[in-house]
């Protein structure tokens, strides 16, 4: 381990773009395939089945090895010129054991990993996600297309097709990690299906498996199947506690998801929380430390970290364009936090393989420090939030009266 860290170290000082994705990784969902799910440029393709062979891989990976920013890239370096970790950093680390393989011009006849997205079932309309990830927000734009929305969707349910599904099983026996998303994976059939053949062939036990989810759900098909896999990963989405997260990630119960966590938490699987931090969450961001503590207390078998990412799409809720007294409060809170949380005492929370917690805090409290004055976008985050709250029954204000000075049509 010492001496792949060491490779890894000097390989990556040499090439500051390098990422190791294009080279062994595939995202796969119904319209496309690419590198990950921050590239932007998937090639156009006639059939799935060239994706691995084509043209456009090829000019990635080549981008890569001459350490030449690829267009396609910007999510990461964007984040990574914010001061923050991005996906390429993490995958850099954590797939390290690619990288002398792939410096020494070994290739790899198929994805080893996999990102599936299979269709955007979901029970929940969260206020940061879109139609192409959540059927539920797809329905609501199509039931009420005399509102102002970004997009409209063709069609309220998306899932992959038969060739992109015979690809997959094509692919299935060299396949070592397979993260499953969605859409909410637990509710998604393709999903249990790709993991019932996944069973058939007896790849099973050589196999991680990893899905993240809103924990409203514990499909127990899933967790009883989920015994045939190496390990079992599950990553749970929660961005605040109580009546906030219900209004963040509609029509959520608090109470369902912290029973399904303690479910996942107490069997042998491993979780994680995920964390998007937003204009509707900075200012309560003590209310999801403490609960964080909460859970780390109640001592899940195998607790794999704590993810917090900023939200940039929409820009209404990115961090960067918040009022300054929404700054303020959310720097204090941080501040307290890092001051005060015996978390920091466990190394395994400045650890990049378990989300880097601290670093990323202290990022982000720099970051809106050196961000301070910059304010956009107020206008538009209202009337945002006052469509979706005439349409499912919320009130910004009444869960969030803090925000009150922004204004608008219940805040005055």
């Amino acid at each position: 381990m010492v001496k792949a860290r060491t490779i890894l170290a000097h390989y990556l000082n040499k090439m500051k773009n390098f990422c190791v994705m294009p080279f062994m990784h595939g995202f796969v969902t119904h319209q496309s395939i690419g590198p990950c799910c921050a590239y932007t440029n998937n090639p156009k393709l006639n059939s799935p089945q060239q994706y691995w062979n084509s043209d456009q891989l090829k000019n990635i990976k080549s981008n890569m090895i001459a350490d030449v920013r690829d267009s396609g890239c910007k999510i990461c370096w964007d984040k990574e010129d914010r001061g923050f970790a991005s996906l390429r950093n993490h995958s850099n680390t954590i797939y390290e054991k690619y990288v002398d393989d792939i410096i020494n011009g070994k290739t790899f006849d198929q994805p080893v990993v996999l990102d599936l997205r299979l269709g955007n079932l979901c029970n929940l309309k969260c206020r940061m996600c879109t139609s192409e990830w959540s059927s539920q927000i797809a329905d609501e734009i199509l039931s009420n297309p005399e509102l102002d929305w970004d997009s409209i969707p063709s069609e309220k349910l998306t899932s992959v097709s038969d060739k992109t599904w015979e690809l997959l099983d094509n692919w299935i026996g060299r396949v070592e990690r397979v993260f499953m998303t969605g859409g909410e994976p637990t509710i998604i059939k393709k999903n249990l299906e790709y993991i019932q053949k996944i069973i058939q062939t007896g790849q099973g036990k050589d196999i991680e498996l990893i899905f993240t989810t809103n924990a409203t759900n514990v499909n127990r098909e899933f967790l009883r199947l989920a015994e045939n896999f190496k390990s079992v990963h599950f990553a749970v989405s929660i961005d605040a506690v109580e009546d906030l997260a219900t209004y963040i990630r509609f029509p959520s119960d608090w109470d369902t998801i912290k029973q399904n966590l303690n479910t996942i938490g107490q069997n042998n699987f491993g979780v994680g929380i995920n964390t998007t931090v937003q204009w509707l969450n900075m200012t309560r961001l003590t209310e999801m430390f403490n609960f964080i503590e909460e859970y780390i207390d109640s001592k899940p078998k195998q607790f794999a970290g704590v993810w917090f990412q900023l939200v940039t799409t929409p820009s209404y809720l990115d961090p960067i364009y918040a009022p300054r007294f929404m700054k303020e409060i959310a720097i204090e809170q941080i501040s307290n936090f890092l001051k005060n949380s015996k978390l920091f005492q466990n190394e395994k929370f400045n650890n990049i393989l378990y989300g880097d917690l601290k670093n990323g805090l202290e990022s982000t409290r720099t970051f809106l420090q050196n961000n301070i004055q910059l304010e956009k976008h107020k206008d538009v985050f209202l009337k945002k939030m006052e469509q979706l709250d005439r349409i499912r029954g919320q009130n910004l204000f009444d869960i969030l009266p803090e925000l009150k000075p922004l204004g608008g049509h219940n805040g005055k």
